[in-house]
């Protein structure tokens, strides 16, 4: 695959040796992952990945060294995008729980296209 097929083989190169070079999100959260690699590249090039994953309905990017007050800041205005950010689909989106108990920020339409059946979450107890 050429970075003209797979526009994460540059973020693939960038994760420390001991870690497996996944990214663990959905399609929509894609732009808001390059364009947090393009400013982190830019912020502090000598940077790592450790993960790229979604958790409990939110994105999370660790890396080898958070150290830095701007990397810090670059990390958290990606996750606060996220948040708004359906990770299916990539349009507008706020935090769902299934039955099941998996969270997840949907649109809502993604989350009625999912079996698990998705409800917007409300808060404790929901």
């Amino acid at each position: 695959m050429t970075e003209q097929t797979d526009p994460f083989i540059a973020i693939r190169r960038r994760f420390s040796p001991n870690w497996a070079p996944s990214i663990g999100v959905g399609d929509g959260w894609d732009s808001i992952v390059l364009d947090l690699h393009e400013k982190l590249t830019a912020a502090d090039p000598t940077f790592s990945y450790i993960q790229i994953k979604e958790k409990f309905g939110g994105l999370r990017v660790y890396l080898t060294d958070e150290s830095k007050p701007e990397v810090k800041a670059l990390l958290r205005a990606a996750e606060q995008r996220a948040k708004v950010t359906c990770e299916a689909c990539g349009g507008a989106g706020t935090l769902h729980v299934s039955a099941r108990g998996w969270y997840r920020t949907l649109c809502g339409s993604c989350a009625s296209e999912h079996e698990q059946g998705y409800k917007p979450y409300k808060g404790i107890g929901d």
